[in-house]
């Protein structure tokens, strides 16, 4: 059994999964029995940010998966937009898919939810590249882009259909606000000179470093270093 007393000392960290999407709920005024959690007490907590589900349903960032709890503690992981929201009787923290964002076409209104800034990259080109091609980078070489270049914001590691696994990303040094990466609105900062080459599979490992020069009537990336 659970009980609403008037103050509670801790609060506890519920985990809900709703397929990629995650949600984190502190309720202050909820403290659960001497049993260890349970899904009815999970269920409970889950109703207080009925106000939250609410919203993220009406702005269509929601499908028909259902809020299943996580019997789980700890920090939750990281990966998506990142959003936090206070309400009357509790708080969350929210992990949304990116595509789930890229479906809008303008920034969803969800009263108390805040969009925090994210790590931002602009998509310059990529390839697909064989063995003996990355075995050939070396500082001084080239790399002949196969399409001019037109940078457009994402977040990092963010991936799309049709992707291919290496791409060449300028990455902003400041996180970047979630309506600027999602094009919902401007201007995008002028991105950074020097360029990046990753493993789309593994973005956080830079394969080699470098920046674009003129190459013909189109571009190269230069490698400085590997």
């Amino acid at each position: 059994m659970s009980s609403i007393p008037q103050a509670s000392t801790q609060a506890l960290t519920w985990h809900y999964l709703a397929g990629p999407a995650r949600l984190c709920i502190s309720a202050g005024e909820f403290t659960p029995g001497d049993l260890p959690p349970c899904a009815a007490e999970a269920a409970v907590v889950l109703d207080l940010a009925g106000e939250l589900l609410d919203g993220l349903a009406a702005a269509g960032l929601l499908g028909d998966v259902p809020w299943q709890w996580v019997a789980a503690t700890g920090g939750m992981i990281t990966g998506g937009a990142q959003a936090s929201w206070r309400g009357a009787e509790a708080e969350a923290r929210l992990s949304l898919p990116w595509a789930a964002l890229r479906a809008l076409a303008a920034p969803p209104e969800v009263p108390g939810l805040q969009w925090q800034a994210t790590p931002a990259e602009c998509l310059m080109a990529q390839w697909r590249l064989g063995d003996e091609e990355l075995a050939a980078l070396e500082p001084g070489g080239l790399l002949l882009l196969e399409e001019p270049v037109r940078p457009e914001p994402r977040a990092r590691g963010e991936s799309a259909a049709g992707d291919k696994p290496w791409q060449l990303v300028a990455r902003w040094e400041q996180p970047l606000t979630l309506d600027v990466v999602m094009g919902w609105c401007g201007p995008v900062p002028v991105p950074p000179p020097h360029c990046q080459l990753i493993d789309a599979a593994r973005p956080d490992a830079v394969r080699a470093r470098g920046r674009l020069v003129p190459w013909g009537t189109g571009q190269a990336f230069r490698i400085d270093a590997i």
